[in-house]
This record gives C-alpha cells, sequence and structure tokens, in this order.
C-alpha cells in the first residue's frame, strides 16, 4: 500500500517531452486516478510508477509489447505517441507477423528430414562374400523392390544414406518412402530373409533376458545335444511326448505351450548355428517318429530350419490323407530320403507316391522303395531348367567374315581398342552398354561380384532407365563417341577363343535389308548378325579374387562405306552381369542348316601352252561373267587377290557394295 505521507512524484521518471502530457485528464496536473487497466509491478513486486503507462493500461511508443488495441485515432499533440524520445529505438515484432512465420516455415522446408530404418539379414545372405559385404547390392534389391511395390508412382524410391552397424544396415529414406520399404520385411535376398525395422533392433528385441527364460534355453540345448548324433548327423525328435526332461519342465500341461514347443526348439536349433552353410553341414537328418501327428501345422517351421535335409523320417504317425502333408510341398528341395511307413495314408491313398515324388524334385527312396534313379533325378533337374529341348548353336557365316571378324574383335579390344575402331567402326557406327544386375546365377557357382561403379554412367538399362533423354544421352553414334566410351571402361582380358572355345558361344546368322552405304541399292545390302557370349576379367586392385564378369555382344555387321572400312560394325551393344558359366547343357541336336556360301565359280581348264597374259585375260572374262562387272575391274580385282578366281570372286562379294557404278559399265 502507498505511504500517503510521502511526496507524490512532480513528473514521469525517464520520460520525453512526447509523453509528459499522456497521464493527465484534460489540461490539469498532478496525479489522475488510474483507469481500469492491469497493474503494473516492476521486477520487486513494487507498484511501476512509470507515467509512460496510459490510461488504457499500455505504454506509449511504438515499441509497447502486451497493449490493447487502439479503438482511435491517436493525437498529434504532445500527447501523441511519437517515437522522438528514449522508446524510438524499440523492435516492432508485432509488425507483419505472418512475415515472421512464412520465414519460419521456410526455414522448416529446408531441413532435410530422413527416417532411419534397421534392416537384419545381410550377414546369412551369399551377398555378404562380396567386396562391400554385400551393403551395395542390398542396397540396390531394396531400391527396385520397394519401387516396383509402389506401382502407382512414377517416382523412383532412393536410399539416402546407408551404412553397416555390425551385423544390421541402417539406412536413411525420405519420410514420404518408408512405407514402401517396411513392405520389405520377409523377404527373400540372396538366399537370406531380411527384416525391416523402424526402430533400433538393439533396443527393442535385444531385451535383457530373464533368469528363467536362461535357464529354460539352456535346459532346451540339453536335451537336443543329447538327441543329436554327430556321427550320422542325426537330429532325433522322435516321440517328444515321452521326453522326461519336456515332462518335468511342464512342457505338456497346457496345449498352448504343445503348440509353441516345436517352434521354440527350431528357433533355438537356428542360433546354435552361425551360418547357413554350418547348419547344412552338421544337420543331414531328422526323424519325427511317434509323434502322433495328424498333419504338419505344429513342425512346419522344420522346413525353414533346416531346407537343405537329405533325410526325414516321418513314420509311425497319424498322417491320413495328402492335405495332411501339403504344407511341406515344394519344401526341402534337395530332399533325398523320405519315409512315411505306418501312416494311415498308405492304405487310405494307395497312389500317394506320385505326387509325393512331384513335390520334392530330388527325391530317390520313399518308404524304402527306390521311386528314382540318380540319372533321372539330374535329367528332371535338366528339364526343369530348360522344359523346351536347346538347339545346338547356329553359325551361318558368309564367306567367313562372321568368323574372322570374331577371331580379331576380342583381342583387339583388350590390346588396342583405337585401333578397332579404325578398322571396323565409322561415323554410323552405335555402341551401348546395359548393365543387369539382377541376373540369374547358378547358385553352386557364384563369385563375388566386382563392383559396377566404373560402368553406371554409361548404363542404358531400359529397364531402369526410363526417361528419353537418358536413353539418348547414353547411346553413341560415330567413332569418336566411342571412342570416349571405350577410353574410360576398364580394361579387361577376354579368353583366347582359339583355345579355349568352350568359354563361348557363338551365333551368326544372315540379316538383309540393311542400308546401303553407296546409296546404289534402294532394298539394302546383306550383312550379319552375330551375337557372343561369354566371359571377361578385370585387374581391380584390393580384390579377392579374379574380377570375373559375363557378357552378351550382339553385333550388326555390312559392307562399309567408300571411304571407310571393308566391313563395318554398324551396331555393337554390350550387356554385363554378375559372372556365372556358360550352361553347359546336352542340346538337341537338330537338324544343321546349310551354310549359305557363295557361288563361287569353277576355274576353268586352261590351256598351258597360252602365254600368261592370255590366262590372265581367260580367268578375267570368267570374273567378268559371273559378277557382271567389266573386264578392267575384274582384272583389278584378280590382280590384287594373285589371281586366284575363287579368292577373287570372295572379294568381290564383300566389297560389291563400293564398287562405283562404272565398274559395271562395258565398252
Amino acid at each position: 500500500m502507498m505511504n500517503r505521507t510521502s511526496a507524490p512524484p512532480r513528473g514521469p521518471r525517464n520520460s520525453s517531452s512526447s509523453t509528459r502530457g499522456s497521464g493527465r485528464v484534460g489540461g490539469g496536473g498532478g496525479i489522475t486516478k488510474r483507469r481500469a487497466g492491469p497493474i503494473r509491478v516492476d521486477k520487486d513486486g513494487d507498484l511501476d510508477m512509470d507515467t509512460t503507462t496510459g490510461a488504457n493500461g499500455r505504454k506509449g511508443g511504438k515499441g509497447a509489447i502486451g497493449g490493447s488495441i487502439p479503438t482511435g485515432p491517436r493525437g498529434h499533440g504532445r500527447g501523441g505517441a511519437r517515437n522522438t524520445g528514449r522508446g524510438g529505438g524499440r523492435l516492432d515484432v508485432t509488425r507483419n507477423p505472418q512475415a515472421i512465420l512464412r520465414g519460419m516455415g521456410s526455414q522448416s522446408q529446408q531441413a532435410n528430414v530422413l527416417v532411419t530404418l534397421w534392416i537384419k539379414g545381410l550377414k546369412g545372405s551369399k551377398a555378404a562374400s562380396n567386396s562391400d559385404q554385400g551393403l551395395s547390392s542390398l542396397v540396390s534389391f531394396l531400391e527396385r523392390k520397394a519401387t516396383a511395390l509402389d506401382s502407382k508412382s512414377k517416382r523412383s524410391i532412393r536410399v539416402k544414406k546407408s551404412h553397416k552397424k555390425g551385423d544390421i544396415v541402417v539406412i536413411s529414406v525420405a519420410p514420404e518412402d518408408v512405407a514402401s520399404i517396411m513392405k520389405l520385411d520377409g523377404f527373400a535376398f540372396a538366399g537370406s530373409t531380411i527384416g525391416v525395422q523402424d526402430s533400433e533392433p538393439s533396443k527393442t528385441s535385444e531385451k535383457a533376458e530373464s533368469e528363467e527364460a536362461r535357464l529354460t534355453r539352456e535346459k532346451i540345448q540339453g536335451i537336443l545335444a543329447a538327441r543329436y548324433d554327430p556321427n550320422l548327423k542325426l537330429l532325433n525328435l522322435s516321440a517328444l511326448g515321452q521326453d522326461e526332461q519336456l515332462k518335468q519342465m511342464g512342457m505338456f500341461e497346457d496345449n498352448t505351450l504343445v503348440s509353441k514347443l516345436f517352434p521354440v526348439l527350431m528357433v533355438i536349433c537356428d542360433k546354435l548355428f552361425t551360418t547357413p552353410q554350418a547348419k547344412k553341414d552338421a544337420i543331414v537328418s531328422v526323424t519325427l517318429t511317434d509323434n502322433s501327428l495328424a498333419d504338419l501345422s505344429n513342425v512346419t517351421s522344420l522346413a525353414s530350419t533346416f531346407p537343405d535335409l537329405k533325410n526325414l523320417d516321418l513314420s509311425r504317425n497319424q498322417f491320413a490323407d495328402l492335405e495332411s502333408l501339403k504344407l511341406w510341398r515344394w519344401k526341402f528341395r534337395h530332399l533325398e530320403n523320405l519315409v512315411l511307413s505306418g501312416n494311415p495314408i498308405e492304405t487310405l491313398v494307395p497312389d500317394y507316391a506320385t505326387d509325393i515324388v512331384r513335390w520334392f524334385p530330388e527325391l530317390q527312396q520313399l518308404s524304402g522303395v527306390q521311386v528314382r534313379s540318380v540319372a533321372q533325378v539330374h535329367a528332371d533337374l535338366e528339364a526343369i531348367k530348360s522344359p523346351f529341348p536347346i538347339a545346338s548353336p547356329s553359325f551361318r557365316d558368309v564367306a567367313q567374315v562372321g568368323e574372322n571378324f570374331i577371331r580379331q574383335f576380342f583381342g583387339a579390344y583388350d590390346n588396342d581398342r583405337n585401333a578397332l575402331l579404325t578398322n571396323f567402326y565409322d561415323a554410323e557406327s552405335s555402341f551401348s552398354l546395359s548393365v543387369n544386375m539382377s541376373a540369374v546365377r547358378d547358385r553352386n557357382h557364384s563369385l563375388p561380384v566386382p563392383p559396377w561403379a566404373a560402368y553406371n554412367k554409361f548404363n542404358r538399362n531400359l529397364v531402369k532407365y526410363t526417361h528419353l533423354s537418358t536413353r539418348l544421352s547414353r547411346k553413341s553414334t560415330g567413332s569418336q563417341e566411342i571412342q570416349a566410351i571405350w577410353n574410360d571402361l576398364p580394361k579387361t582380358i577376354h579368353p583366347e577363343i582359339a583355345t579355349r572355345p568352350e568359354l563361348y558361344l557363338v551365333e551368326c546368322q544372315p540379316l538383309p535389308g540393311l542400308p546401303d552405304p553407296s546409296g546404289q541399292s534402294a532394298a539394302g545390302v546383306d550383312g550379319l548378325l552375330i551375337d557372343v557370349h561369354g566371359e571377361f576379367e578385370e585387374n581391380i586392385p584390393n580384390f579377392e579374387g579374379k574380377a570375373l564378369r559375363s557378357f552378351s555382344r550382339y553385333f550388326i555387321l555390312g559392307p562399309g562405306g567408300p571411304n571407310g572400312p571393308p566391313i563395318r560394325v554398324l551396331s555393337d551393344m554390350l550387356a554385363l552381369r554378375a559372372w556365372s558359366p556358360l550352361a553347359q547343357t546336352t542340346a538337341v541336336q537338330g537338324p544343321q542348316p546349310v551354310p549359305v556360301l557363295p557361288n563361287v565359280p569353277q576355274v576353268p581348264i586352261i590351256d598351258a601352252s597360252l602365254t600368261p597374259e592370255q590366262q590372265q585375260k581367260i580367268c578375267a572374262e570368267k570374273l567378268s561373267a559371273e559378277t557382271g562387272m567389266n573386264l578392267q575391274y575384274s582384272a583389278m580385282c584378280l590382280a590384287e587377290t594373285g589371281w586366284n578366281l575363287e579368292q577373287a570372286y570372295i572379294a568381290f562379294q564383300a566389297n560389291k557394295a563400293n564398287l562405283p557404278a562404272e565398274a559395271y559399265q562395258k565398252p
């Protein structure tokens, strides 16, 4: 409360002349009654006597904050709120607040917000043996599959960042791509099942194991160890309901525990092995006899835990029909011996063996009866791989043009690419390169995949790159453009085709209707289409083992232009993929096509008494009659081939498109 005996203040403190009249009513002086409004106190809790506070409870000046909105025009006299005093330098934070909010919004939009996901399962995949431990292959797989799942959206899903953290791969993606990536949880990648989580596994799944759970796990491990025969590589899971240790653990007191018992056994079995190969080598046979199984619903996890089993015993159970066994149909792809004796299915479905043999492609013994021989298994597997007969490679050459080209090409490509361009390419030649990173490989012949970085910027894979501008920019036309790309591509080492022909598959066939470089034939000229499949090696520093790649190369050969090479490459398409050996299948020998060879004229019988000039004239007349050339050009052609009529005719066939019109003009 204010003390009435104290002298009232005679004027406002620290006020300027522009605010001295703001606290008076009319023109009188002194202290006026405070109008209704908020009572201001200073930081010590005392009443704020600053007379810059107006009657409506707000301070004068434009810098005032928190005052009420004025209801009328301000005065322009002494009592006006002019910024001529000390308050004139205050920041006006209330002016245009929308601009401030817009500025804050623009900053938040510029922030690069990414969502982190955790991927499990890379360690157990085949890609883990790659030079980068499979990281790039996994990232490419995630991008490709997620984009395919989100087919309605035309944009490609990309992983912005990725790195390994122990056995976990940590990736960062845009928020709108999270849902598509999460759909890949449980997908198969390179022989392993991957898991996708939106929270760090160490914080969610690796919780501290309770003492009771640890004891239970150790007891089950002891039971499994007692049931494992290392000599036979046999895991004996028969008569589990009669196992005394499981009874003491109370596993059969509740039906819920009974249904969970086998999956728990499989989980613990799986954790005992560090790699799929170790598990495959340790467990070859499993027996499930005397378990009163009417179907496979409780034991279906055996197929995913031990997919490479060779022997499986299901005897003395309650399987009554094929439906009770369907959960394992097409599982156990390498199962060789299956025992079903002592089950009702033997009497209720007498012909059950027909379907069982079809379900397991490598099955040889069914309940002690041979159903396939080893040779039949191999034949059936080859039939599955190649359901249609494969004919032998077709090589229909013309005057050995294709053969000579292939013999020269790969050696020159390895050693002197510039000379190769000069000899076979011109301004109309085209070249393109495609990388197939998802090509299927034989799992028995897989090697670490060398990195594709050197090829990515030239990759014209039409499935991956759909934009027209990208497709056009990655097709090179003319020897100069091709030379620039070839100089940037890694050096290669192709096997010598003369000494290692088994590493190549070459096909050749005539191709009519190619553009005539001389412009004489509107119908076009004949050429060759050559397909070559094989492999080559690269010298990559710090790469473990041989850096092998498989390739397919497609050439279109035609006659050269007037000032170019005699044989030119019109089109050269190179397709690369991860290395895999050529399929060594027994081809069906069909009727072999008759090679298309030129009708070489028969060498005329020349009288030995004739002079050399007369003999040459007879050969020139014969060549002129066969080719239509005049005697002058026929003689020139014979002279270039040593007056060998057969070689002269072959040379004419290879170069007839380059001959001028005067070669056919006869006097």
